[in-house]
């Protein structure tokens, strides 16, 4: 395992569905150091992780004796990533919390679906498809936007990749008059993370911001020129 895991390497995660998503986060989860014990009906797809997995076995997720076979009741986390089938789901996060895994993630394909696994027990549901058009929409509208989370109808957390026009000002400078709906809260320069930086802090070519505010600030913050800017134009 990575040494650079988030966790210790007793850390286990289970991960029932292979789709894309669930694919990426068993990937993702080998990459910060965790056991993960892959499941999934369709051969193929365990192959394509075998690599990136403790454990991947071809199986059905509904299939109680199966999961007790498997261990996954010592797991310390379980993903329900499978979304076809809503029936398949449910059943699943249901048998995952009768077995006493004590922390359950499903994905979700519909509010619906969400309300449902939550009924059955799931810690915590996601909206992979949502939560992407959420973030689609949002980099249309701010070109500079890299990525973004909701925190509202009408708010978020957003990185950006620095326009030109910013380089060069200070944070101070181009807070300007949006410093109690707008703030940055972190600058990534290369490697190196820049948090809670100073209001004197230049902005540099090739930053990332991390900025939190009303998404009408975050618009109005990248691509419009300061009140300074302009005046020295």
């Amino acid at each position: 395992m990575p040494e650079s895991g988030r966790r210790g390497p007793s850390e286990r995660v289970t991960v029932i569905g292979l789709g894309r998503f669930g694919s990426s986060v068993v990937k993702t989860l080998h990459e910060l150091g965790y056991e993960v014990t892959a499941i999934d009906r369709n051969e193929k797809k365990i192959q394509e992780v075998a690599e990136w997995s403790t454990l991947a076995a071809q199986g059905d997720g509904t299939d109680q004796e199966l999961l007790r076979q498997l261990n996954v009741e010592r797991s310390d986390v379980a993903v329900v990533a499978q979304g076809e089938s809503l029936e398949a789901s449910v059943l699943t996060t249901l048998l995952l919390k009768k077995i006493n895994v004590p922390w359950v993630v499903a994905k979700a394909t519909s509010v619906l679906h969400g309300e449902l696994l939550r009924k059955v027990g799931a810690d915590r549901v996601v909206f992979p498809e949502l939560d992407a058009g959420i973030r689609l929409g949002h980099s249309l509208g701010v070109r500079h936007i890299s990525d973004y989370i909701s925190l509202s109808a009408a708010a978020g957390i957003a990185k950006i990749e620095v326009p030109a026009h910013l380089v060069g000002h200070t944070l101070a400078e181009l807070y300007d008059e949006r410093s109690s709906k707008f703030n940055v809260l972190l600058i990534k320069r290369g490697s190196n993370l820049i948090t809670v930086p100073h209001f004197q802090e230049v902005i540099q070519p090739h930053d990332e911001l991390v900025v939190v505010g009303a998404d009408r600030e975050i618009e109005a913050f990248v691509q419009h020129p300061t009140a300074h800017a302009r005046a020295n134009a």
